[in-house]
């Protein structure tokens, strides 16, 4: 079995939460707080296997900001697009989905996920190549929230927008080079957005294929804003839009 290390009380509260499989959890020897025994109190009514450990174990099992906390667990699940998108079409009316093409930055991805958890987002799909991997440091940066969404990694996007469309879900790339603003559309309906790199933006050809394209308004002239900023105005606007 496939296993990634996670790091960060939160992040292992969160993997304990969405009951995701934990083969080991170790921790700073002589730590104290009230989220620390929170975690050792969930890891025993778990009866999850834990230790403590000197700095050096801990920094030998990752180099990040461990926050006195690391956990192996077995590798972030994902989904099969075409069941997932099946399964949420018959529980949603109006569902929401993310559609990310080549967002390779970690943490610009867990910001994504973040926000997208906050949102109601029912799915994300990333292409298996050229996107950010399913790590301890995406765990990280989404604040645990990773393991309370289902993420679908495809060999080509353009199968998952051709899916929605055939399914009447509405598709809308966001591009600082479209002329229609995100207020001014519609988005109370079944929707999935698409957002590409800030270096190269949505790649041709998926903006061949999605009929529907939309930009945030600036008030100053900037080539973009970060991906995940975007995102997380766009989906928010979704929300507002059904409030």
């Amino acid at each position: 079995m496939k296993t990634t290390n996670v790091f960060g009380i939160h992040s292992i509260l969160e993997a304990i939460k969405s009951d995701t499989p934990i083969e080991k959890v170790w921790l700073l020897k002589g730590g104290k707080s009230k989220l620390y025994d929170r975690l050792i109190y969930t890891l025993k009514s778990k009866t999850i296997p834990f230790s403590f450990v000197p700095k050096e174990k801990l920094e030998q099992l990752s180099k990040k900001n461990h926050q006195r906390a690391v956990a192996r667990i077995s590798s972030i699940k994902t989904f099969e697009m075409e069941p997932l998108i099946e399964e949420i079409l018959e529980k949603k009316e109006l569902p929401v989905f993310v559609l990310l093409d080549s967002i390779t930055d970690v943490h610009n991805f867990g910001a994504i996920i973040r926000s997208s958890v906050a949102a109601g987002v029912d799915a994300v799909f990333t292409p298996i190549s050229n996107s950010a991997p399913l790590n301890g440091d995406v765990v990280k940066t989404s604040a645990g929230n990773i393991f309370h969404i289902p993420i679908s990694k495809v060999k080509n996007l353009k199968d998952v927008i051709y899916t929605l469309k055939a399914n009447e879900v509405s598709v809308v790339a966001i591009t600082e080079k479209a002329e229609e603003k995100i207020y001014n559309k519609p988005l109370n309906v079944p929707i999935a957005i698409v957002l590409g790199s800030e270096e190269k933006g949505i790649s041709k050809g998926l903006l061949e294929i999605i009929d529907s394209h939309a930009s945030i308004p600036m008030q100053k002239e900037i080539n973009s804003l970060n991906v995940s900023v975007a995102c997380g105005i766009t989906l928010f606007e979704i929300v507002r839009q059904r409030i």
